[in-house]
């Protein structure tokens, strides 16, 4: 579909001429123009107010000056930025902030960085009129556990209140009383504790609000910021990230409109503890007549490579596994599985994830739309899932559909922080959303609510699948769900008649007792309800961890090799074979709980901490392994049970790529350097390789990352330069990746899964896809 033509318009800003889209705000076309309006209450993320009256400009046939943050540009409009009475009109606004604004930049956690101090040295009087004594407050008092306010610093722009009220949408700050006393509080028996309070601090353009973890520890010019990703969840927001003598201070905001919209949770803003705990681990570990010791890491690695390959030659490859992690990069789990299968001949590789239906179907186990899709949904459904905890800028981003108008519908056991705002609320039994998943969907089967080409293409199925629901009822459900018929009944009538509907549910509940068909009866209500392939709409998991979906594209599945090409499949196998140099294991190997459940002598577990989830009787299994090598930041559960600790590093102190919940695969870069005595992942990966007797040469990340994109084909083409700063949703496209995409794909065996994602609106599998394509056989 063609792209919407933007309709511009023609203004001249300062003499300088400029075309801004209709709608665009004075401030905004200047500032395309590199001149600056001074702004305090304006942020571009809130609707205009105009109360700071500090962008004060002149527009021609206008008798009064104009606010720049409030005022939309229009045809042949003629402003003035730099006129006598603009800067008469700044310089005034900075004298009345400034009468009782303390003089205490020096010890003033935002000086460097202050939009007051800066727009007094460029814009202000240069010498204040005013003798006369400042008001002063006891200071600072607490707003939160975070947050701390100065009250004589506080200059009244309302950001702060504004964004709690209408961004966040939660209880928290308020402007109290009235004129000169007019000051920052907290919303009676309301506290401030919502898990978006650190955007205050960030936005607040003064130092009145500052974060307790960060008050007098440095100063800006003394901290050293990297672009990189923020490794908390798998929203995957972008990051400023501060460093000051190689510890990570803060995590600042790098707005990206698809994903992060400009925003930060607390636990991604302040959770420095990867980077800075005491406790990370500095050496190797090697375990000694019963206690772990340190070790050489030549002698670790040593030991590593030769313990497995002893297992292997006594018991077979099978004898062996690895677990890998949700935490680590793209390139580090390619890495592993690629140890796995080429250096020690074994499938049995596996992370804990979701449970999801076969692997060649991608449109079980992705999310069909994006994060800013939601900003265009009519309807939201949360089947299990808490973004409020878990996603939290995904929270966010349905806040603002709600806004919008959208209708949001909470289906949960537990309480929810957007219960308030829903349209409509299902509670219900833990361990039933895979239950009332099929409830939603016998109703749209059963009353004829299907729409859309794919529900006419699957019409002569219908009676058949309708009949597979026949246990599933509204009442029968919510008999044993605990909920509400009729509800049920009401949520599959708006899905079905909405204008555009998206449909999530938590990664995890698919390992609930009756959510092992969560994701296909998710994925038909969707298709079935034309609710995929359009705006606005889609359906999905809402994965864990920051990097749940790469482990998967990467090959951390037992049955899958990278790209989710089936390991029985030949052809696949034939291909890797030759990028790889190796004849790779054709039969499927144990997934998580098989190894762990004895099925192995020798694990290797990477990034991951399996032993918190096992009872008593599991960790005895553990720790009586012949051998286990765990590579960690600390010395987990699961780490001191090990015979070998290798001391990796945290996301901030190294280079790679993420793969986030809505498959947009972003760059991770090193912004501190490592912990004295630790390694990144790969780097370790490529150190046992090497000892197992394999010839790897990568020097660099973006090496592996070249062989991804060779060898995956839905990260066909990809390079580092090529995602950039914002990143691009796989499969990848020539304009994601360079020109090497079509080469890439040039007789690959296997199926493009560009063509495969497709395939999705028109509800056909990939079996369908693959004999279309003429590649069936290949794969």
């Amino acid at each position: 579909m063609a792209e919407q033509e933007v309709e511009l318009v023609n203004l001249t800003i300062d003499g300088q001429p400029v075309s801004a889209p209709k709608g665009t705000l004075v401030w905004a076309a200047a500032r395309t123009l590199g001149i600056e309006i001074p702004i305090y209450c304006y942020h571009p993320k809130m609707d205009p107010l105009g109360a700071c009256r500090m962008c004060f400009v002149q527009i021609e046939k206008m008798p009064k000056l104009a606010t720049a943050c409030t005022t939309v540009v229009s045809e042949g409009m003629v402003v003035r930025t730099d006129t006598p009475q603009v800067i008469k009109a700044r310089q005034g606004t900075l004298e009345f902030l400034l009468i009782n604004h303390p003089l205490d930049c020096p010890i003033c956690d935002k000086g460097g960085e202050c939009d007051l101090q800066d727009f007094t040295l460029r814009h202000g009087p240069g010498a204040s009129r005013f003798d006369v004594s400042k008001r002063h407050f006891i200071k600072p008092i607490p707003v939160s556990e975070s947050i701390l306010l100065d009250r004589e610093r506080c200059i009244s722009c309302q950001r702060c209140v504004r964004f709690c009220q209408d961004v966040a949408m939660e209880d928290g700050l308020v402007m109290q009383a009235r004129g000169f006393r007019t000051e920052v509080g907290v919303q009676p028996d309301a506290p401030f504790d919502s898990i978006f309070s650190g955007n205050v601090v960030e936005m607040c353009p003064v130092g009145a609000l500052t974060a307790t973890s960060y008050r007098f520890v440095a100063r800006p010019w003394e901290l050293k910021r990297g672009k990189t990703i923020c490794g908390q969840c798998s929203v995957g927001c972008n990051v400023l990230a501060d460093v000051r003598v190689d510890r990570l201070l803060r995590q600042y905001s790098r707005t990206n409109d698809d994903i992060d919209d400009g925003f930060l949770c607390d636990r991604g803003r302040w959770n420095t503890d990867l980077a800075n705990s005491p406790e990370r681990l500095r050496q190797p570990l090697i375990r000694r007549d019963g206690e772990l010791k340190p070790a050489s890491w030549d002698e670790a690695i040593e030991l590593v490579a030769k313990s497995l390959l002893d297992i292997v030659r006594r018991d077979g490859a099978d004898a062996v596994g690895g677990i890998g992690s949700t935490h680590t990069t793209n390139e580090e789990a390619y890495l592993f599985q690629k140890l796995l299968r080429v250096g020690l001949g074994t499938n049995n590789i596996d992370h804990y994830h979701g449970r999801f239906p076969a692997t060649d179907d991608a449109r079980a186990w992705v999310w069909s739309d994006s994060i800013a899709g939601l900003d265009r949904a009519s309807h939201i459904v949360l089947l299990g899932a808490d973004a409020y905890h878990r996603q939290p800028i995904i929270d966010l981003r349905i806040r603002k559909a709600i806004r919008r108008g959208a209708r949001v519908w909470i289906v949960s056991p537990e309480a929810n922080r957007l219960d308030r705002l829903a349209a409509g609320i299902i509670r219900y039994r833990e361990g039933q959303i895979g239950a009332i998943a099929q409830a939603l969907l016998q109703v749209t089967l059963s009353e004829g609510l299907t729409r859309g080409a794919v529900a006419e293409e699957r019409k002569a199925t219908l009676a058949a699948r309708l009949q597979g629901l026949a246990s599933a009822t509204p009442e029968e459900v919510a008999s044993a769900a605990g909920c509400d018929a009729e509800a049920l009944r009401t949520l599959a009538r708006e899905i079905a008649g909405a204008k555009g509907a998206v449909i999530l549910y938590d990664e995890m509940a698919t390992r609930e007792a009756t959510g092992a068909t969560l994701p296909t009866d998710a994925l038909d209500l969707a298709l079935l309800t034309d609710n995929v392939g359009r705006a606005g709409a889609g359906v999905g998991p809402l994965l864990d961890d920051n990097n749940s979906l790469g482990a998967r594209d990467m090959g951390l599945l037992p049955d899958a090799l990278p790209g989710y090409r089936a390991v029985t499949d030949e052809g696949a196998r034939a291909a890797l074979g030759v990028a790889w140099g190796a004849r790779l294991p054709s039969a499927p190997g144990m997934d998580y709980d098989a190894m762990l459940g004895g099925g192995v002598k020798g694990l290797y577990v990477l990034g991951a901490n399996p032993a918190q989830r096992l009872d008593e009787a599991g960790r005895a299994r553990l720790a009586a392994l012949d051998f286990l090598v765990v590579q960690d930041l600390f010395l987990t559960e699961t780490a001191n049970l090990a015979t070998i600790v290798l001391p990796a590093v945290s996301y901030t102190e190294k280079d790679g790529t993420f793969t986030n919940t809505e498959r947009c695969v972003q760059v991770v870069r090193k912004a501190m350097l490592e912990m004295p005595g630790a390694r990144a992942d790969w780097q370790i990966l490529l150190a046992v390789a090497r000892s197992l007797g394999l010839d790897w040469s990568y020097s660099v990340v973006a090496q592996i990352l070249k062989e991804i994109g060779q060898t995956t084909p839905i990260y066909a083409g990809v390079s580092r330069r090529g995602l950039g700063y914002s990143g691009a949703r796989w499969p990848l496209t020539p304009a994601d990746t360079s020109a090497d995409y079509q080469a890439a794909l040039q007789g690959s065996p296997y199926l493009s899964a560009r063509m495969l994602l497709d395939g999705v609106a028109a509800g056909r599998s990939a079996d369908e896809l693959a004999r279309s394509t003429g590649r069936g056989e290949q794969g």
